[in-house]
């Protein structure tokens, strides 16, 4: 009776942890599905936000230049500004990215270790085969994504480029300004050289007197 009674109490526990870790496994599938789903979402969200701050602060300091004087050292210091903060947001972008390149490996894997238990072989073959052919659509399309990101990269060195080139504007400008300034300088000096001379002439006559 006692040995009856243990062996059922040791089936018990046995379907217990059998379904104790089958509900672990389940949550640990659905975790690797949400932590996917959420790096994603916060890709794009940040995507979505660098996409429409880079195309505003390009088209704004078009209309900037594209004034009948432009204000060069303005247009300089608020791209540089805008710039910067560009910059912040891609290396976030970037940083999601990479997550959402880990998140899906670990997804994957996950996939894996779930269908490579399934007893059937014929079921555990189809389910391993979509797995496959989920996992080679995904690739192409993370390599793609990872192209583009660097031909963002390329974009926003095009931006440092431009940007370099509006504050040597700038300064040129300025260095145009200041060689007015020069001219008047000089102008200002010949005129007070010439009074000079013409008193040193005077002194002289004086002296000779």
């Amino acid at each position: 009776m006692l040995k009856r009674i243990a062996t059922l109490a040791l089936f018990i526990i046995i379907v217990f942890s059998v379904s104790s870790c089958k509900w672990k496994t389940t949550k640990q599938s659905i975790k690797y599905g949400d932590v996917l789903k959420s790096s994603i979402e916060s890709f794009e969200k940040n995507r979505q936000r660098f996409s429409e701050r880079v195309v505003s602060s390009l088209e704004t300091a078009g209309k900037e230049l594209a004034t009948e004087n432009p204000n060069l050292e303005k247009a300089s210091k608020d791209f540089e500004k805008e710039w910067r903060d560009i910059q912040s947001r891609y290396k976030k972008l970037k940083e999601d990215f990479e997550k959402v390149g880990k998140s899906s490996t670990d997804y994957f894997s996950q996939l894996e270790e779930l269908s490579s238990g399934i007893y059937n072989e014929k079921l555990r073959n189809e389910e391993l085969a979509k797995n496959k052919e989920l996992e080679q659509r995904w690739q192409k399309t993370y390599e793609q994504a990872a192209i583009n990101i660097e031909k963002v990269t390329s974009v926003l060195e095009s931006g440092n480029d431009f940007h370099r080139v509006l504050v040597a504007s700038s300064i040129r400008q300025k260095l145009d300004q200041n060689v007015e300034e020069l001219n008047k300088i000089a102008l200002q000096a010949k005129e007070l050289l010439a009074e000079l001379e013409v008193f040193t002439e005077e002194g002289r006559k004086l002296v000779k007197g």
